[in-house]
């Protein structure tokens, strides 16, 4: 652990001398279309720094406060990331020498970080710009900024994004974040062993039974109390089936009507998996995508419902060839053909500043970093996340021809996010919980809807 902190200390210390060393002549690079920042510094003045901690000459006159999500930071410790991030931040600095950016630290505890985020909001205490958490960015709309200008200046048009995301960014009439990185959930299966993929539950089963024949772990997903459970194995089913997890008024209705049986059916179709073989029970003890590689490396696994980032992740494992050759990324099986829903996350930058000057500045900075053509492409790439653009998907060699990053393509178009309602932690840990009693065998399907919604409703 010291020999990687100390590497990580000794790269950005070379990139500080290194941009330093590159800044003492004239600046170059700027761009017409950028907010302008007023007189050019003397060359003596002009020190740029790109660290954890700011970035941009540090004797700048005009200093913006930026709160990012960590893993999407210079303070993580992907080195591809890293080198992305270092360039580009690099790039916007030169060309805003009198723009110093102070990066302010957070937990990697979403929910901690999210919750402090939003009282530093609603108090007018936030930073200049910030990452927001996808699902939860609807409770900032009253403290965020508008920067439609902005993304026209920069060509960013806001039908380009998917659905999805459009539709948190835009909440009306003016766009007040960027939804720069995504997810989605998708069906990886064994194309070796399995001409056509599945897409309904019945041909899961068929399939399955083939595979338990042969003495495979047929279909394997997260079932244990965790997020990653909820995201990846109930919201896509019960969506799938027309399912609503709440009102208009954000409380809970998964547990009446029509959404009560969509649960039991789907809950019944999880369990018959289970008791027939087709399905492992040690999933009851996989909390994240990440936790079954080592089932999937071994070759035993036919098919199962994850992240996309699980194809870059395994690919490190067995090997980019070998994965080519051995999995396909297909829709997650529906109860009935004709269906397909699923679903993804991600994060939002918004723009807090009321001040007029800063408010583009943030914008720009963050149009650059993360959602123009080179920005989204380059990012995402390095990352290993899915574009919010569609024609990022056209534009770019990678994406434009990757088969699992095409897949993807196709599936985000059928994406659905998670409600951004106080009641959804509850009813998230209460899902958690039914799917583990039904899987365990601790309750049958109708008994373990029943006791989710009570426990749902009781927050």
């Amino acid at each position: 652990m010291k020999t990687r902190l100390n590497m990580l200390c000794s790269f950005f210390l070379i990139m500080i001398l290194t941009v330093t060393g590159g800044c003492s002549g004239k600046q170059t690079g700027e761009d017409s279309s950028s907010p302008q920042t007023g007189s050019k510094k003397e060359e003596s003045e002009v020190k740029i720094t790109v660290s954890p901690q700011m970035i941009g000459n540090e004797n700048a006159s005009i200093e913006l406060v930026w709160q990012p999500n960590p893993p999407h930071s210079l303070s993580d410790s992907n080195p591809k990331k890293l080198e992305y991030l270092t360039a580009k931040a690099t790039e916007w600095a030169q060309a805003h020498p009198d723009v110093k950016i102070k990066i302010m630290d957070t937990t990697t505890a979403i929910t901690e970080s999210m919750a402090k985020t939003l009282v530093q909001a609603s108090s007018g205490q936030a930073p200049d710009m910030g990452a927001i958490d996808s699902f939860i960015f609807p409770q900032f709309y009253d403290y965020v900024q508008p920067i439609d200008d902005v993304m026209q200046e920069k060509g960013i048009q806001i039908d380009d994004f998917y659905d999805f995301a459009k539709g948190v960014m835009k909440p009306q009439d003016e766009t007040l974040g960027l939804w720069y990185t995504t997810d989605v959930r998708v069906l990886f299966y064994r194309k070796d062993l399995i001409p056509e993929a599945p897409k309904t539950w019945a041909e899961v089963e068929k399939i399955g039974n083939d595979l338990k024949a042969k003495g495979m772990d047929a279909f394997i997903y997260t079932a244990a109390r965790d997020e990653a459970t909820v995201m990846s194995s109930v919201l896509p089913y019960f969506w799938g089936q027309g399912g609503t997890l709440v009102n208009d008024q954000g409380l809970p209705v998964f547990g009446e009507g029509d959404n009560r049986q969509y649960l039991i059916d789907q809950l019944t179709f999880q369990k018959k998996c289970i008791d027939d073989g087709i399905t492992p029970s040690r999933v009851v003890g996989f909390g994240t995508d990440p936790d079954y590689i080592p089932d999937v490396a071994a070759g035993q696994v036919g098919m199962f419902v994850a992240g996309n980032y699980m194809s870059g992740q395994l690919s490190s494992v067995i090997g980019e060839d070998e994965f080519s050759k051995m999995w396909g990324v297909a829709q997650i099986p529906m109860k009935d053909e004709g269906s397909r829903v699923t679903a993804s996350g991600g994060w939002v930058s918004a723009v807090f500043t009321k001040d007029e000057e800063k408010r583009k500045l943030c914008a720009d900075f963050l149009i650059s970093m993360y959602v123009d053509d080179e920005g989204m492409a380059g990012w995402c790439k390095a990352g290993g996340y899915l574009p919010t653009r569609e024609s990022v998907y056209d534009t770019d060699d990678y994406f434009n021809t990757d088969e699992v990053m095409q897949a993807c393509r196709e599936e985000l178009k059928y994406a659905e996010v998670r409600p951004s309602v106080d009641s959804y932690t509850k009813i998230s840990e209460s899902l958690q919980i039914m799917l583990s009693d039904v899987l365990t065998g601790t309750s049958t399907p109708e008994e373990a809807v029943d006791n989710a919604f009570e426990n749902a409703r009781k927050e």
